[in-house]
């Protein structure tokens, strides 16, 4: 990817930069007198620090003006989408243009900044740890922006094109909206920008692997659609959406044949993702309902009978299962659970359950959890919401194991009966649903 700016000069045209410095340099005279001007800083493809452009720092500098590290998260004072560059109680958009000597009948010609200012439609990723590079999409953007993240201004920023900023998270990125400040105005995203931290279980431990779910359409070098009939659902890619960051598995009846289609993805592919020990983290959502169940899970292609039983080979895993009625017909949709199975699928299989536990009260599946597991050498920790409930120190896989979000539909079984009229047509309000927020994996760094 091209900048371009350089430390050695900017690119940008003399009669915008003369009318924002002129802007920029009475306002800050008529309201505060203590600041200065910061000029290009780096910014290159290179990762060289710095910013493209003019902006209005205090003179006391809490940040370094010519290329040299981030600035600090704003104070409570402080603007959130311009960090240290103006108090909250002003934005690029509303400075007005210096007074004109009475009687000289000058005229103004130039655009206003809301006609100018730059526009942030969308990112990618919609979440990222510090360091990691976003792709920011728009218009109006020129070699002066500047990017700041909930305040905290990006030193290694690359303007590709007019429409388009690649941009490095910085290290005291804060979550919230994106600003681009460029010489014709600020802008800032509508949507929220998440700095990602590891979980508290996962304390020291670095981001490995994520699917946050942005775009339109399921990341196919990410996730495998199987297409084939298990118990009785049809597994279709059809029964799969992803729009506005959320994956969504709709398990729904086909009216003219009476088949019920469902989704059941995994990462068992070539380019797909497989690990061995790490924290695994998924937030979701279900709306089950009687004849089917859902699975965060993971397993492993050596998961097999073996002579001694040998769970270090392979292990399936389920992190959280969901059913919204058991095998008697009770209602347990606030209920969930979790297992280790190895040896294979025999009758001479073994496994552990952790029993069926309750949300705290007043609370629904329906609503927004986070499903963890910590898996180590010598144990598995399994967390809701961050608490853990369970822990298995028996079948730990040494194994590689890939990930898998699934929905399953089985009458008379473990999840009560189907419906008589089954689950509707795909759309209708008695479909079951399963939402996915996103998915992440934190491992440890590595041992030099």
């Amino acid at each position: 990817m091209k900048s371009v700016c350089s430390i050695e000069k900017s690119e940008v045209e003399k009669s915008q930069r003369r009318q924002f410095l002129q802007r920029s340099a009475y306002t800050a005279t008529a309201l505060w007198g203590n600041f200065a001007l910061g000029g290009c800083g780096g910014g290159g493809a290179d990762g060289s620090g710095g910013f493209n452009g003019a902006s209005l720092l205090p003179a006391s500098g809490n940040g370094n003006i010519n290329g040299g590290g981030e600035n600090p998260a704003p104070s409570s004072a402080e603007s959130p989408e311009r960090g240290n560059s103006l108090p909250a109680s002003v934005n690029n958009s509303t400075l007005a243009d210096p007074p004109q000597p009475s009687g000289q009948g000058v005229k103004n010609d130039s655009p206003s900044t809301s006609e100018t200012s730059p526009i942030v439609q969308s990112f990618v990723p919609t979440a990222e740890v510090p360091g990691g590079l976003i792709v920011i999409t728009g218009a109006k953007f020129d070699s002066t922006a500047i990017i700041s993240f909930g305040g905290v201004r990006a030193t290694r920023i690359s303007v590709d094109s007019a429409t388009q900023i690649s941009v490095t998270v910085p290290a005291l990125a804060v979550s919230g909206p994106i600003g681009v400040e460029t010489a014709g105005g600020t802008g800032k995203s509508a949507a929220p920008f998440a700095v990602l931290s590891a979980p508290a279980p996962a304390s020291g431990y670095r981001l490995a692997w994520h699917d946050e779910f942005d775009g339109t359409s399921l990341n196919l070098r990410n996730w495998r659609a199987h297409a084939a009939t298990r118990y009785e659902a049809v597994q279709t890619a059809d029964a799969v959406d992803v729009s506005n960051s959320i994956l969504t598995i709709t398990t729904y009846t086909d009216p003219s044949t009476g088949k019920h289609h469902t989704g059941f993805l995994d990462t068992n592919i070539g380019s797909g993702y497989k690990f061995t020990f790490g924290y695994i983290e998924a937030r979701l959502r279900f709306v089950g309902r009687s004849g089917q169940w859902s699975e965060f899970w993971l397993q492993s292609n050596r998961n097999k009978a073996y002579t001694p039983p040998n769970p270090a080979a392979g292990v399936e895993i389920d992190i959280i299962e969901h059913r919204a009625f058991d095998d008697k017909q009770s209602d347990v949709r606030n209920l969930h659970s979790s297992a280790v199975h190895w040896n294979g699928y025999r009758a001479d299989r073994l496994f552990l359950e952790s029993g069926v536990r309750p949300l705290p009260a007043e609370e629904s599946f329906s609503e927004w959890h986070t499903a963890g597991l910590l898996w180590t050498p010598d144990r598995y920790r399994f967390f809701l919401d961050g608490v853990q409930f369970w822990e298995a120190t028996d079948g730990i896989s040494q194994s590689e194991e890939f990930i898998r979000l699934t929905t399953e539909v089985k009458d008379k079984s473990r999840a009560g009966e189907i419906p008589a009229g089954g689950y509707g047509p795909r759309g209708a309000d008695t479909n079951a649903v399963t939402q996915v927020d996103w998915v992440r994996v934190w491992q440890l760094p590595p041992t030099t």
